[in-house]
């Protein structure tokens, strides 16, 4: 009787219900997606204009990968002429410095100092891993060799140094010039017509490796590159 009670109780308890497990999986799915989002939108402002400071405090901008120290010579140095202008080209130069160690943060050293004392100056210099900015990209320089010429590289030209020390990397030296000149190009609304040798203004043999091994073209053809991605990609201050 007791075995019979037993199974009665059993079988008259209520039933429990199942809780009801939660699906998590639209969520997880939600912030994955939000994260590859945020990822992407990430790389693109990094390809555009993000800022820092160095360990000297110059401040950096990026060109895709391509760190920009900003490092404006003195304004009331001989070698910066001062002013504003339109910008109308972008002038290819070699510093024809072999020495070791003479990689852009050295010539920023050496223009900082010369330019109190002469009228020498350029607007970048770039190496195989940076580049710096030592004129503002709207004032004249003193690169091209053509005096204060109207409309000449001196005064409508942005002048740009590669670096060609027996320790650097000229290959990329060059990849990375080619994707400064393409930026610059491309934010000044200018043309691959603008894209001028030193030569073009002095007729000094002048970037040397790209003219005498000829390979001016190929290097044309690498800005170009970069300078049709900008122009599909970039978005201006």
């Amino acid at each position: 009787m007791k075995i019979i009670a037993f199974h009665a109780s059993r079988a008259a308890a209520p039933k429990r219900r199942r809780r009801r497990r939660r699906n998590y999986r639209p969520l997880l799915i939600l912030a994955i997606f939000l994260l590859i989002v945020c990822a992407i939108g990430f790389a693109i402002h990094q390809v555009f204009f993000q800022s820092d400071t160095d360990e000297n405090g110059y401040p950096i901008t990026y060109v895709g990968s391509l760190p920009v120290h900003e490092h404006f010579v003195s304004e009331d140095a001989i070698g910066r002429p001062g002013g504003t202008r339109e910008i109308e080209y972008v002038v290819i130069h070699e510093t024809d410095n072999f020495a070791a160690g003479a990689n852009a943060a050295r010539h920023d050293a050496f223009i900082q100092e010369n330019a109190k004392v002469e009228k020498l100056s350029w607007h970048y210099t770039v190496d195989d891993h940076e580049a710096y900015h030592h004129i503002p990209d709207n004032e004249p320089a003193y690169h091209a060799g053509d005096g204060m010429e109207p409309n000449g590289g001196n005064t409508s030209g942005i002048g740009v140094e590669l670096c060609v020390a027996e320790d650097n990397d000229y290959e990329k030296t060059l990849q990375n010039g080619a994707l400064l000149a393409g930026y610059l190009l491309w934010k000044y609304d200018l043309n691959m017509d603008a894209l001028k040798k030193h030569q073009d203004f002095s007729g000094k043999i002048c970037p040397a490796h790209l003219i005498n091994e000829h390979r001016w073209d190929e290097f044309c053809k690498m800005v170009e590159e970069n300078y049709v991605y900008f122009q599909q990609n970039g978005e201006k201050n």
